[in-house]
């Protein structure tokens, strides 16, 4: 009895000891249970938040946002990104995903779409209650695990739709890559594809571009539509660009300053003006690449016209789901705007290089400056030299003139005479006006202009009695232009 005792106690013994062996084991496995499910939690929280990050880049991208600034997150291997509409998000760069794992793939319409895939199967798309593919810019789908199960909700978690069993295989990120430079941030999908935001500032450098070119087609259209002879080139000043001639500014003897720059090889487009010898009007043309110059037409399908009523082309640009394209209008209807298409039919993408899209080559030799057009044409304005104006007088009839007294003499009171007079190099804005003094009063002023020679007749009539006691009367004549001013004096005796 006492063995049996003992032994009794001994098993005993030993049950307690088995029972606190297992409770040990399970514990450490509850705990092992509790790490791995708040890992799990940490997993899916990072998950959802990196979805919803990516669903905002994808609208940006929709909504034609730009991206004003974007800035790493220390020790963190994201970025604080700023848009120009002043939404800002964390973009993160990508996460350790578990099957399955949601993407993001463009859709035939042009839009994207949220998709599903379960380990190595390819990529399908996550659809609705209704069986509709999700726009990933419109609702963010939410993950969670439960019962076992991956589900997701795409109404904020009205209701869950269960995926498939929670396995805790790994999956992948929505971005396989994401690249950044000054024109964009370049994101390559891990379900394929590939799809860039522009910044700010590479859209300002586009807009100063096309700033540019229009400026440029406003002067290549006044150069050519109204030819004056006495236009001519002032000064002429050297434009720069990373040590290397690219144009001139010229400044005219009218005011005018024009800015013309050598065209390059690799110009995407070249406008000309050509004349239809149909009707005999000049329109606007333009080449896109090596193609030949085709007529410009406006919205409502009509040539347009190269002239200051209808205007020179404005070109613009607009973005097209991360690209920028080139556009152009015509004055009054600037928004309505076309697209630039290439022979084939596709649109021509914008650069912001500063190259001439009007003129092929400026030339500034020892006599003016020539310009060479993209079709060849020619245009030559010669080099401002300025003179002073010179005037000359031819006496009325029956009066002499004394050219060492400068005295015209034999006048007689109470009489209208005519004097002729020629002014040699008048500048455009000269003006001519004449005064009498000592009882003359002058009549009429006449003005003939022929290029850079003025002439005309001042018609003045004598005093009745001459004040001084010499018998002399004077008119005063004056040449005035730009703030120059010369005077001139008639003197007249009438012995």
């Amino acid at each position: 009895m006492k063995m049996k005792r003992i032994y009794t106690i001994v098993l005993a013994a030993l049950s307690m000891l088995s029972v606190i062996s297992c409770t040990d084991d399970l514990m450490d496995t509850l705990s092992g249970y509790k790490d791995r499910i708040a890992n799990l939690e940490t997993t899916i929280t990072r998950i959802n938040e990196y979805y919803a990050s990516a669903s905002k880049i994808i609208s940006a991208l929709e909504d034609h946002d730009m991206i004003k600034s974007i800035t790493p997150v220390k020790n963190n291997g994201s970025y604080l990104v700023t848009f120009a509409s002043g939404q800002t998000l964390t973009l993160i760069q990508g996460i350790d995903g578990v099957s399955p794992n949601l993407g993001i793939r463009r859709y035939e319409d042009g839009f994207y779409y949220w998709t599903v895939q379960y380990g190595a199967e390819e990529p399908q798309w996550l659809l609705s209650s209704l069986g509709l593919k999700i726009r990933a810019s419109g609702l963010t789908p939410q993950m969670k695990i439960e019962d076992g199960w991956w589900q997701y909700s795409y109404d904020g978690g009205g209701t869950w739709t269960r995926l498939c069993k929670a396995t805790g295989e790994p999956g992948s990120s929505v971005f396989k890559n994401i690249s950044i430079s000054d024109a964009f941030v370049t994101f390559t999908l891990s379900t394929g594809g590939v799809f860039q935001i522009p910044t700010e500032a590479y859209f300002l450098r586009l807009v100063d571009k096309c700033n540019d070119i229009n400026t440029e087609l406003q002067n290549a259209s006044a150069l050519l539509a109204r030819i004056d002879t006495t236009l001519a080139v002032k000064s002429i000043t050297q434009i720069m660009e990373e040590e290397e001639i690219v144009g001139y500014k010229l400044v005219l003897n009218n005011g005018k300053e024009l800015e013309i720059r050598s065209g390059k090889d690799g110009v995407p487009f070249t406008f000309a003006i050509k004349r239809d010898y149909d009707d005999w009007l000049d329109y606007w043309t333009i080449k896109i690449g090596d193609g030949d110059f085709d007529w410009m037409y406006k919205d409502n399908g009509e040539k347009a016209l190269a002239s200051s009523m209808s205007g020179s082309p404005m070109l613009s640009v607009r973005d097209t789901l991360g690209a920028f394209y080139y556009v152009y209008s015509f004055y009054p209807d600037i928004n309505n705007y076309q697209w630039l298409r290439d022979p084939d039919g596709n649109l021509v993408i914008a650069n912001p290089i500063k190259q001439s899209v009007m003129f092929k080559a400026v030339a500034v030799g020892t006599d003016g400056v020539t310009l060479t057009l993209a079709d060849d044409q020619v245009i030559a304005i010669p080099l401002y030299y300025e003179k002073t104006p010179t005037i000359s007088f031819t006496p009325p009839t029956g009066i002499t003139y004394d050219n060492l007294t400068y005295l015209y003499s034999k006048i007689t009171p109470s009489t209208t005479y005519g004097v002729n007079y020629t002014v040699k190099d008048a500048p455009s804005n000269l003006q001519i006006e004449a005064i009498g003094l000592d009882g003359a009063n002058v009549t009429k002023l006449t003005k003939s202009v022929s290029g850079s020679t003025v002439t005309g007749t001042i018609t003045f009539t004598t005093p009745a009695a001459f004040s001084d006691p010499t018998g002399t009367t004077r008119v005063l004549v004056f040449l005035t232009w730009g703030g120059h001013v010369i005077m001139q004096v008639l003197e007249f005796k009438n012995s």
